[in-house]
């Protein structure tokens, strides 16, 4: 029988890659409630009308990345591409948009169906922050700030901070109807998807990747010539608090980010260290999204870590579990010892990992394994231990003679290391 094997694009991930990324995610949430976000859980599975509507039927992610099926009564559903839509359904449908300021944070799995490579999966994982209910650049520069300290205490080397501003809804507008005019005189040169967006939504055309249509948008007028006095005003104070702040930052004009609900700021972290996929981190503001999904008006902004990418790059300061113990056994009558001792551990302490596999082999072999799985110390239990009420700890990484020790001088010894 043939061997059953994972999808294409989905990854498994071992213990240790595993224990990195919810590190990294501990480390990230442990910041965001320092900012008074809260955290909510929202469906994996969405209607396919809230992408629709929110994302934008034009985009690459509805027309050709999202996972969609029909459940057993015919309604069309899919496996979520992106956060921000469900948790403002979340949002609007608790109320929440309704009590004024609100901070939400989320994070889990998304899916597209896209060409896997280093750095992008069919499955991926995000976190995420979104404020909603306040107007002012305060919250777009909070967001900014986070974002800053969550990778410096990753220590991140080689990253940059792009961002740009898309204007407000009427200089989109305006914008549009401009570079409309300027693309159509391309229309003979432009690639397919271009075309097909300069009547729905010439501004997608700016995130094509195509090389001659990347030749056509260089000359084309530039959204910065639109803005309102507003969007003008508000840009300027993301910049003037970003220096203030001492976060370093380029201006690309050609940022847009793939999604049609932004407005005003947008702003990706990229990292040279990740190759063609160097996007480890991206949102903006998208004030009107509410509205689109029949809330009432309500100003939003908010981001998403890829953790995937990020845990590529990132580094911790150490782990949540400081040391590691294994109990071994020299006969399988002490089986009872050894199950009251690893309960006694964990209890009295909870940074403390305690492996406890019962009798496996001689004590040699069994020292060998622990060194192999890079445990710190071994705990001993034998017919003198037993018979005096004592341990034998051997500190695995140190060239140390074995200790015979009391419980109470045991755990003392272990929390000293």
């Amino acid at each position: 029988m043939s061997k059953v094997t994972k999808p294409r694009g989905f990854n498994d991930l071992d213990p240790s890659e595993f224990e990195h990324k919810s590190n990294l995610l501990d480390e990230i949430k442990s910041i965001f409630n320092s900012y008074f976000f809260r955290e909510i859980e929202t469906p994996i599975v969405e209607k396919k009308e809230l992408f629709i509507r929110s994302v934008g039927e034009e985009t690459d992610i509805v027309n050709k990345e999202m996972f969609t099926f029909q459940d057993r009564k015919g309604d069309d559903l899919v496996l979520r591409p992106e956060g921000t839509a469900g948790c403002l359904r979340f949002a609007i449908d608790s109320g929440l948009v309704d009590s004024g300021p609100t901070k939400l944070s989320y994070a889990g799995p998304m899916f597209r169906y896209e060409r896997p490579q280093k750095g992008r999966s069919r499955q991926f994982f995000q976190v995420s922050a979104e404020t909603f209910g306040v107007r002012g650049f305060e919250a777009d520069l909070e967001l900014l700030m986070m974002t800053n300290e969550i990778f410096q205490s990753f220590g991140l080397g080689n990253v940059s901070l792009n961002i740009n501003s898309l204007g407000d809804q009427e200089s989109q507008k305006k914008y549009s109807s401009e570079l409309k005019e300027y693309l159509s005189d391309f229309s003979s040169i432009l690639d397919e998807d271009s075309l097909k967006r300069l009547d729905t939504n010439p501004l997608r055309i700016l995130d094509s990747k195509n090389e001659e249509t990347q030749k056509v948008i260089k000359n084309a007028p530039k959204i910065s010539s639109f803005f309102s006095q507003k969007s003008t005003a508000n840009y300027e104070l993301i910049k003037e608090g970003l220096s203030d702040l001492g976060i370093s930052f380029k201006e690309d004009e050609r940022l847009v980010r793939g999604l049609d609900y932004y407005n005003d700021l947008v702003f990706e972290w990229t990292s040279s260290d990740l190759g063609s996929q160097n996007t480890f981190c991206g949102g903006g503001r998208y004030d009107r999204l509410s509205q689109q999904l029949g809330g009432r008006d309500c100003p939003a902004t908010g981001f998403s870590i890829g953790l995937d990418r990020l845990a590529l790059i990132a580094k911790i300061k150490g782990s949540n579990i400081s040391s590691s113990l294994q109990i071994i056994l020299t006969d399988e009558s002490y089986v009872s010892n050894g199950l009251e001792l690893s309960q006694k551990l964990r209890q009295d302490n909870k940074d403390l990992r305690v492996l406890f596999s019962g009798y496996q082999s001689s004590l040699k072999n069994q020292l060998k394994k622990a060194d192999k799985n890079n445990i710190d110390f071994a705990v001993i239990i034998g017919s003198e231990e037993v018979r005096s009420k004592s341990y034998s700890l051997k500190k695995l990484k140190e060239d140390e003679d074995q200790l015979t020790l009391k419980y109470d001088q045991l755990v003392k010894e272990i929390k000293n290391e």
